[in-house]
């Protein structure tokens, strides 16, 4: 495989620079056609609006796009851990740390009344949490570049001009694994801080309704789109608790005053919000 890629029959496959670059177009095409790159900076209420399907493609891209930060960030510690002149001790010592950290991190977020939600306030433990879950990210990212950079300095893994094709392979090689383990670290740390969110959140639940056009006592949950001109709605905040459902178009819909429903974890709150 990697014969064939160096002598330019793999490229040439692809179309050769031009087929990259029809690739590269295709896919800026498709992400402005579905408006990927607004709907990542989207307010809740323009998601809601947004389709299944287009939420989740907002995920996807999303997750890409930590991927790619945490690639970077990868590539930025192993040239600095290689000029610092780290060794294989560091790279086990930050894994032993790292691993305390995301142990701590787990213990925080699985547990109604750990010791740290027994002895801090709620904002100091957040704080706390907080700047632990960084450090744990900061470990586990360094990691894999420690790794490399001890090889490197040590001559295992070689990267000098003098041997293009060996500089060419062990490059990519390692530009791969690094892009792998930035997918699962930031895939954890999703996983982590969404665990750390339901805990700390003062909301149990939110929602959106509108007012009903003849009775403003009345009001009428926005659950989810039929289709792309049909929203669902219902007299609960929770769709499985609704008895009564009707259908409304989009349209209209819109044109409406839209609330935001708060459900605070031991009472109720309200906010307005207008579309």
């Amino acid at each position: 495989m990697w014969d064939r890629i160096l002598d330019g029959q793999f490229l040439s496959k692809l179309g050769g620079v031009g087929g990259i670059v029809a690739i590269l177009s295709f896919m800026w095409t498709f992400f402005k056609k579905n408006q990927v790159i607004t709907s990542l900076t989207s307010s809740k209420i323009e998601r809601l609006i947004s389709s299944k399907e287009k939420r989740t493609l907002i995920k996807i891209s999303n997750y890409i796009f930590y991927v790619m930060i945490g690639s970077i960030f990868s590539v930025f510690l192993t040239v600095l851990y290689y000029n610092l002149g780290v060794n294989e001790y560091f790279t086990f010592c930050i894994s032993i740390i790292g691993t305390i950290f995301y142990f701590t991190i787990l213990y925080v977020s699985l547990t109604q009344k750990s010791i740290f939600d027994k002895r801090l306030s709620r904002s100091k433990n957040l704080t706390f949490t907080l700047i632990v879950l960084t450090l744990q990210t900061l470990c586990f990212f360094s990691v894999l570049p420690s790794f490399l950079a001890s090889n490197i300095a040590e001559g295992s893994l070689v990267l000098t001009m003098d041997k293009p094709e060996v500089l060419l392979i062990n490059l990519t090689l390692s530009l791969i694994t690094l892009c792998f383990s930035s997918s699962m670290f930031v895939l954890l740390i999703i996983m982590t801080f969404t665990q750390l969110r339901e805990k700390f959140t003062r909301y149990a639940y939110e929602c959106f309704y509108v007012l009903d056009q003849e009775d403003q006592e009345i009001k009428w949950f926005i659950y989810h789109l039929l289709d792309k001109d049909h929203f669902l709605l219902g007299n609960c905040e929770y769709i499985h608790d609704a008895t009564i459902f009707r259908t409304e178009e989009r349209s209209k819909l819109l044109s409406e005053k839209i609330h935001l429903l708060k459900l605070l974890k031991n009472k109720e709150g309200e906010i307005e919000y207008y579309i």
